[in-house]
C-alpha cells in the first residue's frame, strides 16, 4: 500500500505582532493544519536578522531597535508576524 501524502492546508502563528526590548526574547508558536500533515515541520525566517533573529523552535531574539517580519513556512503555506524591537529601558538607579 502506498503511503498517503497529507497536504498542509494552513499554518498560523499565535502572535501576528509582538513588541520586544533589545536583548530579550519572545516565543512564537506555529500551528500547522491538519496536525497529521506529511510536511508539517515549520521553518522560521527573519526578514532582517540584524533586528531580530529566529530559532528553529520559534524563539525570537531582539538584536537592535527596528522592525522585522518573521515568516513561518510548512508544506508551501506561510504565516507572518511583525516584530517591533524597542530600545532597552535605561537601568534603574
Amino acid at each position: 500500500m502506498e503511503p498517503t501524502n497529507i497536504p498542509v492546508t494552513g499554518i498560523s502563528l499565535d502572535k501576528t505582532t509582538a513588541s520586544v526590548e533589545v536583548g530579550k526574547t519572545v516565543k512564537l508558536t506555529a500551528t500547522v493544519t491538519p496536525n497529521n500533515a506529511t510536511d508539517a515541520t515549520p521553518v522560521f525566517t527573519s526578514s532582517d536578522a540584524t533586528v531580530a533573529t529566529i530559532a528553529n523552535d520559534g524563539t525570537v531574539t531582539a538584536v537592535k531597535a527596528g522592525t522585522a517580519t518573521i515568516t513561518v513556512t510548512a508544506g508551501g503555506k506561510t504565516a507572518t508576524s511583525a516584530i517591533t524591537v524597542t530600545a532597552a529601558a535605561p537601568a534603574q538607579q
